[in-house]
């Protein structure tokens, strides 16, 4: 996702990126024997927050994205850190929870029904622009993650895989709406404040835990586990 140009020139254009590791990436390594050996890294998970001067989380995107699904979302974010920085700063909380307020319901009606049609859009345009921007940020995602155009690079090639469409909606749909339902509830949160929280519960990969909660799949059906206990 961030190898692709366009989605690097966005983020560069219209925030400050910064990136943190939150752990040790995961390692894997196989021995063949014989000197055949290889180690790869494991799949890890990611999460972008969009926050305020000061470093207060606005909203979040959990994992990876389709590139143009991604932008999409970073675009309705920048527009709402726009409202959020004109706000008066006694206000600023009231605002993210009736943001966050807005998203839960919009994504709950959006999930009854294939998308909003010309009438919603019409009565979103009329709402005041917290609760019109909830709403179009809730708009269901493409049905193909690459059905904005072809992207012109290999490492871009991945917006279309089905892991990845797959991915996109269940970040746009159960994730957000766990996001949306937790940002509601609380003042202003730095990432700190709810990054184990966000790999826990959302990304389902525990950052107290060694085996980010494979250990079921990694030991359940070894068969030498008893052997190893004793040694």
């Amino acid at each position: 996702m961030f190898s692709s140009t366009e989605v690097a020139k966005q983020i560069n254009d219209m925030f400050e990126p910064a990136w943190e590791s939150v752990r040790p990436v995961p390692m894997v390594s196989i021995d063949f024997g014989n000197g055949a050996k290889i180690t790869r890294t494991l799949h890890g998970n990611i999460a972008t927050y969009v926050c305020t001067a000061d470093g207060k989380v606005i909203d979040v995107l959990p994992g990876i994205y389709a590139p143009n699904v991604y932008t999409q979302r970073l675009a309705g974010m920048a527009s709402l850190h726009a409202l959020i920085k004109n706000a008066r700063p006694d206000n600023v909380a009231d605002k993210l929870q009736s943001y966050h307020a807005f998203g839960i319901t919009s994504l709950k009606q959006a999930g009854s029904k294939p998308g909003l049609d010309l009438a919603d859009m019409g009565k979103a345009m009329v709402e005041n622009p917290l609760k019109r921007l909830a709403r179009l940020q809730s708009m269901p995602a493409p049905a193909s993650p690459a059905a904005a155009g072809p992207w012109r690079t290999k490492a871009e090639e991945i917006a279309g895989w089905k892991e990845l469409a797959d991915d996109t909606r269940i970040n746009e749909t159960t994730r957000r709406l766990q996001i949306h339902t937790f940002l509601a509830g609380r003042a202003p949160l730095t990432p700190a404040n709810m990054v184990k929280w966000l790999y826990r519960e959302v990304l389902h990969a525990d950052l107290d835990d060694p085996y980010l909660g494979l250990s079921e799949v990694l030991f359940k059906n070894y068969p030498f586990a008893q052997e190893d206990a004793g040694r």
